[in-house]
C-alpha cells in the first residue's frame, strides 16, 4: 500500500513514535538533530535518543540509535536534552529517568563525544535539588562569559512550575543556582531554552504544562503550550527581567518542546516536534498503519526586530523550488502536482483574502474588517473543521510550506506561524484562492 502521508524533506522516523527534538548542534561541519524515540512501539512507554544528520538540513539520514536508556540512572528513559562543543567534543546533556516501585527518580545526565558517533555516559549526575519534585528535566546548556549555565524545566514541591539555574565552569560539576522564572508556569515547566537575538534581546522559551488527574477514568491528562519571554539575562547576577508579557511561540495545532542551536553562519535556528495531538488523534493517526508516529517542522531562522520575533524558514529550502507558477486573477483553482509544496502571497495592502488547500481540507482566512486571521483544518478523527483565531491588524504576506501531511504557515514574514498536521488522499491536490487585487500575485512551487 502507498503511504500517501510520508514527509519529503521533513524529518520523521521509518517506525515507532518519534517526540521531542534533542541535541541541536553542528559539530565538524554535519548537523546533528537527536530526538526523543520509541523504536520498539507507538506510545511513550519507552524513550531513548535517535539521530539525524545532514549536511544542510534539507535532506536528512537516520544514524539510529544514539543514547540508550541502558544503566540504573536511565534505565526507564533518556528524556530531552541539549549539546554543545568544546574543545572539540561533543557534550550531550540528557534526563535519565528511573522508576522504583513506581517513584520517578530524575538525575540531569552528560555524554561525551569526540567523534559525534559514540556517545560515552560519564558518571557525573545531577540530583534534584531540596525543594522540588522529582519533575525536573530537559537540561539546556550554554556558555556565558566566565561560566557554563544550565536551564532545568522543573516543578517546585507546591506543584507549581518553574525554571532552574546551574551553573559550572568544567561541563561535568553543576552547583544549583536558583530559580530564574517561576511566572505562572502552569504545574510543571519543560524544555526551557534561553537565547540572545541580534545582541540586544534575551528570548526565554518555556512549555507549561498541566497534568489532571481523572479519578473515575484513573488516568492523568496532560495539556500543554510553548511560549516565549523577551527580556534580559544578567551573568553577574544570574538574573532575568521581562521587557514584553509572555507569548506563544506557534499559534498552530501542532507545535510543542521547540530547541535552538547557533550554525557556523551565526543563525540562530529553531526547529520544534510537530505534535500536540490528544490521545484519540493519536491513536486514530493514519500514519500508525505504516508504522510510524510524528515528526519535527521544519528548521527556521529566528531573529530579533524591531522589537518582535521573527521566525523565517532556513534558505537551504528553496534549493527544493521548482515547477515555478503565478497566478494573477482575482480568484481562482488549480491543481498542485504533489502534495509537498510552497505558496507565497504578497499584499500591496492589507485586504480580505481566503485560501483553501487539498480540496478544503485546510482554510486560511483573513477578514479585513474584523481583522481577524482564521486558520481551520479537517479533524481527522470525526471529520469536523478545526479552528485557530488571531487577531492581525493587517495580511501583507502569506509564505506556506506544505508536505505530505504538514502544513507550515508563515504571515507576514515569519512574525506569526501556525504549524500542523493534516491527512487525506493523494487525489485531494486542489488549491483555491479569492482576493487577489490588481498587480498582486499568488506564486506556487513544487518542493
Amino acid at each position: 500500500m502507498d503511504n500517501l502521508y510520508k514527509m519529503t524533506y521533513h524529518i520523521e522516523p521509518s517506525r515507532g513514535l518519534i517526540n521531542d527534538p534533542n541535541g541541536f548542534i553542528q559539530y565538524k561541519g554535519i548537523y546533528y538533530f537527536f530526538h526523543q524515540w520509541n523504536r520498539f512501539g507507538l506510545d511513550h512507554s519507552y524513550k531513548e535518543w535517535g539521530l539525524f544528520t545532514s549536511k544542510d538540513m534539507i535532506h536528512w539520514q537516520s544514524q539510529g540509535s544514539a543514547i540508550l536508556p541502558d544503566r540504573e540512572e536511565d534505565k526507564h528513559g533518556v528524556h530531552s536534552g541539549s549539546s554543545i562543543e568544546h574543545d572539540g567534543k561533543m557534550y550531550l546533556f540528557y534526563t535519565g529517568s528511573n522508576k522504583n516501585n513506581g517513584i520517578r527518580k530524575s538525575r540531569q545526565c552528560i555524554a561525551i563525544s569526540e567523534n559525534g558517533q559514540t556517545f560515552i555516559k560519564q558518571k557525573e549526575v545531577i540530583d534534584t535539588p531540596n525543594g522540588f519534585t522529582e519533575h525536573h528535566r530537559d537540561p539546556k546548556v550554554w556558555r556565558g562569559h566566565k561560566n557554563w549555565f544550565m536551564l532545568v524545566g522543573a516543578q517546585k514541591s507546591d506543584l507549581t512550575g518553574v525554571v532552574a539555574l546551574y551553573s559550572s565552569n568544567d561541563l561535568l560539576h553543576w552547583n544549583y543556582e536558583h530559580i530564574l522564572y517561576d511566572n505562572n508556569l502552569d504545574q510543571v515547566c519543560e524544555c526551557p531554552d534561553l537565547f540572545r537575538l541580534n545582541n540586544e534581546t534575551d528570548i526565554l522559551i518555556c512549555c507549561p504544562q498541566k497534568r489532571t488527574f481523572v479519578l473515575s477514568e484513573n488516568k492523568e491528562t496532560v495539556s500543554s503550550y510553548t511560549c516565549y519571554i523577551a527580556g534580559n539575562f544578567d551573568e553577574n547576577t544570574m538574573s532575568f527581567t521581562p521587557s514584553q508579557c509572555r507569548k506563544y511561540f506557534d499559534y498552530g495545532f501542532d507545535f510543542y518542546s521547540p530547541q535552538t542551536f547557533l550554525d557556523s553562519k551565526g543563525r540562530r535556528i529553531m526547529a520544534g516536534w510537530m505534535s500536540r495531538m490528544d490521545e484519540e488523534q493519536e491513536a486514530l493517526c493514519p500514519t500508525k498503519e505504516f508504522g510510524y508516529i510524528h515528526c519535527l517542522t521544519l528548521p527556521r531562522v529566528l531573529t530579533w526586530e524591531n522589537n518582535m520575533l521573527y521566525q523565517r524558514p532556513i534558505e537551504e529550502v528553496f534549493q527544493l523550488r521548482h515547477n515555478a507558477q503565478s497566478y494573477t486573477s482575482k480568484q481562482g483553482k488549480f491543481q498542485a502536482e504533489t502534495g509537498h509544496f510552497e505558496l507565497h502571497l504578497i499584499q500591496n495592502k492589507s485586504h480580505s483574502f481566503t485560501l483553501y488547500l487539498r480540496n478544503r481540507t485546510i482554510c486560511i482566512t483573513y477578514h479585513a474588517k474584523t481583522q481577524i486571521l482564521e486558520v481551520s483544518r479537517k479533524n481527522w478523527v470525526n471529520g469536523e473543521m478545526q479552528i485557530k483565531q488571531l487577531m492581525l491588524s493587517e495580511l501583507l504576506e502569506l509564505q506556506i510550506f506544505s508536505d505530505n501531511s504538514s502544513a507550515e504557515i508563515f504571515v507576514n514574514n515569519g512574525a506569526v506561524v501556525f504549524s500542523m498536521r493534516y491527512f487525506t488522499s493523494n487525489q485531494n491536490l486542489e488549491i483555491e484562492y479569492a482576493g487577489l487585487e490588481h498587480g498582486e500575485k499568488l506564486q506556487y512551487f513544487t518542493l
